[in-house]
């Protein structure tokens, strides 16, 4: 259920800062958050990352899970399911924005080299 609320009353959108991505979430009534992704170093782990793992690196959604408390009579008990169900948002919402970036890029490299070749 608080999916359903979240995808229904807040846009979303990724915006690129250095290396670290930020999603960003806005109300319907101007409240934002946002969750920033940082690229996953070899050396936080002992195991193989991939070239495209990002770790949750900052937040802020205090306007966000505040205005939740409020239209769905949520109590601090409910914040860390709320808090969960933002990343896991968050990380589809990345996942999804870096693949069709990703296509893009190699959609310009091809017509760029088709153009070369004419």
């Amino acid at each position: 259920m608080i999916k359903e609320v979240i995808e229904k009353n807040f846009k979303t959108f990724v915006t690129e800062i250095d290396d670290n991505y930020q999603v960003t979430f806005k109300g319907i009534g101007g409240q934002e958050g946002y969750i920033v992704f940082r690229p996953a170093k070899r050396g936080w782990s002992t195991k193989p990352i991939s070239q495209n793992t990002y770790l949750v690196g900052d937040a802020e959604m205090y306007q966000v899970i505040d205005t939740l408390k409020l239209y769905m009579s949520l109590n601090e008990k409910d914040i860390t399911e709320v808090k969960k169900v933002f990343t896991n948002i968050s990380m589809d919402i990345l996942d999804e924005w870096l693949n069709s970036t990703h296509r893009e890029k190699e959609d310009n490299k091809e017509n760029k080299s088709e153009k070369e070749t004419k």
